[in-house]
């Protein structure tokens, strides 16, 4: 697939390119990267380079997974990522993270929505769900999911292994085509 930009709610969402490599290597050292995300530790400059020159562009050609950098103008700073992975049962998964100095605005949950709207779409596929996971206690995200109408489901195994490849307790959420969005009362939050 062609890499493609979305845009919305104050949000622009476009692939990473090298000039972002800088940016993603000071977020990804964030003490909290190395407790919830699965992105290698320590992180170092030459992590964010393989990323956004082979990882990224990779998934964009093989149309299994895309990445956009959030930004508030296009061409403007990078202030973190997310991105969609697609399923083998018509779902895709998504992904995200903030920089330390962008967080606590909504940026991510209206990226967030920007993206999960695309992909329910027909312009997206009109895929069946996006599914959401957060290790249990990453209040962050959960509160981003519920925030973007994910319903929560519960807690289960992750699909996405940690750094020990081992699956951690996880919650997980979905938001789908064939449901209103909207959090359900039974967040664990």
């Amino acid at each position: 697939m062609i890499p493609f930009d979305l845009a919305g709610e104050g949000v622009v969402l476009e692939p990473p390119v090298e000039a972002d490599v800088a940016a993603i290597a000071e977020y990804c050292t964030d003490p909290l990267f190395e407790t919830w995300m699965a992105t290698p530790w320590p992180y170092t400059p030459e992590h964010a380079r393989q990323f956004v020159g082979h990882v990224s562009p990779a998934g964009w050609h093989s149309g299994f997974e895309y990445t956009w950098a959030i930004r508030t103008e296009a061409g403007g700073a990078l202030h973190g990522l997310i991105g969609l992975r697609a399923r083998a049962d018509d779902a895709m998964d998504i992904g995200y993270w903030l920089g330390a100095p962008h967080r606590g605005r909504g940026l991510m949950t209206r990226a967030t929505r920007v993206v999960t709207d695309w992909a329910l779409s027909p312009d997206g596929g009109a895929r069946s769900a996006v599914l959401w996971e957060a290790r249990v206690g990453n209040t962050a995200s959960a509160l981003v999911a519920r925030a973007a109408g994910f319903r929560y489901e519960g807690v289960a195994p992750g699909h996405i292994p940690g750094r020990d490849g081992a699956a951690s307790p996880s919650w997980h959420g979905r938001r789908s085509a064939a449901a209103a969005p909207g959090p359900t009362e039974d967040w664990p939050l």
